[in-house]
């Protein structure tokens, strides 16, 4: 399968193959397909061009994952990497040792929640609201208060 899209200063084009696996001769019993994914990428600016591949494998059968479900399982998967990397670099979160999966699951739901809220209301950077909102605190407050937040 090829799929091309373009955006954020660059075009992309991802080829997807899979091949059915024999799970015995993995270290993964539950493996039924190995699936490759190459990606060209060339950023519009400068003309540069990069190749990658990555390889996966699934627990899926052909009759459940056929190449589009593949192509678009991997890239939702990298939406939630991305996400948990704004986390990472904004607060630290890998470094993290909360022992109690509740209590991490609700420290992650407070930090995304919180990420939400910058972004919605029209800011960039971390760090910056960070030091505007440790200097006035009643900034952070009055965006928690505006009205068409609280729904």
């Amino acid at each position: 399968m090829s799929e091309a899209d373009g955006g954020h200063g660059r075009s992309e084009q991802r080829d997807l193959s899979a091949t059915v696996t024999d799970a015995q001769a993995t270290d993964f019993p539950e493996a039924r397909q190995l699936v490759k994914v190459r990606n060209r990428t060339t950023y519009k600016k400068t003309g540069k061009t990069e190749d990658a591949t990555r390889h996966f494998l699934t627990s899926l059968s052909p009759a459940e994952a056929n190449a589009h479900r593949l192509q678009r399982t991997i890239r939702s998967h990298w939406g939630c990497e991305s996400r948990h990397w704004q986390r990472d670099a904004s607060w630290g979160e890998d470094k993290c040792r909360l022992r109690d999966p509740q209590a991490a699951c609700a420290l992650a739901l407070i930090r995304t929640t919180l990420q939400s809220l910058v972004r919605w209301v029209g800011r960039e950077g971390l760090p910056t609201v960070f030091e505007d909102v440790a200097d006035n605190l009643s900034l952070g407050l009055g965006w928690l208060n505006q009205r068409h937040f609280r729904r």
